[in-house]
């Protein structure tokens, strides 16, 4: 299985830039200015990527339940009057798509049913989303997989066992795949993170693995990219206080961009494995560092001994390193007092 893929010409994976998802969703509230607002609101803060939700409640509820949403549970009854006074048209979804090609951001949706994966087919959509939610839903998966787009999951609200059973369910499609790891409460509380689980994905799996945040600051989410996570999401607000379900675990533009600026930052810093000095502290080196030198004059001849070679700053003759190496050599020359110690007088 591959551990990198592509999603619009952006590379994802393993030592790639971390791939930024501004996951818009259902902040928008239904008002299509608010979407577009949310979108520049994206391209300005630098991410890779807007996401929205596509339902066809139809699909997902029986109708028992969405013609008197009372006869489930409240939590049921709220979130069906929120989705059925938010969902955008397919108009408003083409005029979604057409402002993100034109504002050069990669538009991404969660489609919830089979009947929104053909929508967003006539979209054209690069990758598809499936939310933590239908993790487990095999034929949506199935019917995604079956499209050869690359497929983000996430993994809230799953046993492990879970997981393990959807990965090689997806990996029988042989289609390019990654994880989220993903806490779905909203917010959710940062001590119940669990961001020592990213690696232990990328090992266990080996697919590229990325973060869903839907905590209320936004060191986790940098955290999680340090921890290994390739991809990060993060809803988007205009304004936390705005009305909504998901507004109040949501980043604000400043906040999402100073994220996005720490991720950078984080990934600079980084570099590449490999230990070598940079021509500044090879300047500090010759500055601060240490030398053997003669604390009283040598003939040549005469053994070196913890009486007559001593350690001085700058670091300009033989390292310290060498200090035991050289105790009990007899000099090959005659070397004053104060004189830097060579290489040489250890042959």
């Amino acid at each position: 299985m591959k551990n990198k893929f592509e999603i619009n010409g952006r590379n994802i994976g393993f030592g790639e830039p971390c791939y930024i998802i501004a996951e818009i969703g259902i902040n928008h509230n239904g008002d299509i200015s608010i979407a577009k607002k949310l979108i520049d609101a994206a391209v300005d803060i630098g991410a890779d990527a807007v996401k929205f939700q596509k339902r066809n409640l139809e699909s997902i509820y029986q109708k028992d339940i969405l013609d008197d949403p009372t006869l489930d549970s409240q939590g049921t009854e709220i979130l069906i009057d929120v989705l059925k006074e938010v969902e955008f048209n397919d108009q408003e979804f083409e005029e979604i798509r057409d402002y993100c090609k034109e504002k050069n951001i990669t538009f991404l949706c969660t489609p919830w049913d089979i009947p929104s994966v053909d929508f967003l087919e006539k979209l054209d959509v690069p990758a598809y989303k499936i939310s933590s939610a239908d993790l487990t839903n095999f034929p949506l998966i199935s019917y995604i997989s079956n499209l050869k787009k690359p497929i983000i999951i996430s993994t809230g609200m799953s046993e492990m066992a879970e997981i393990e059973r959807t990965v090689n369910f997806v990996k029988e499609k042989q289609v390019e795949f990654s994880l989220l790891h993903c806490n779905s409460t909203y917010p959710s509380p940062v001590e119940l993170l669990n961001l020592s689980l990213i690696p232990i994905l990328q090992e266990k799996f080996n697919v590229p693995i990325g973060y869903s945040g839907h905590e209320t600051s936004i060191l986790p989410s940098l955290t999680a990219t340090n921890m290994g996570a390739v991809i990060v999401e993060r809803h988007i607000t205009l304004d936390k206080k705005m009305e909504g379900i998901d507004q109040a675990s949501s980043l604000e533009p400043d906040e999402f961009k100073k994220l996005i600026q720490d991720i950078r930052e984080s990934e600079k810093a980084k570099g590449t494995p490999h230990k070598k000095m940079t021509r500044g502290e090879v300047l500090q080196r010759e500055v601060l560092g240490k030398s053997i030198i003669c604390s009283k004059p040598i003939s040549k001849g005469e053994s070196f001994s913890e009486n007559n070679v001593e350690i001085r700053t700058p670091a300009r003759g033989l390292s310290p390193q060498h200090f035991y190496e050289l105790i009990g050599k007899n000099s090959n020359r005659d070397i004053k007092k104060g004189d830097y110690i060579q290489e040489d007088d250890l042959k």
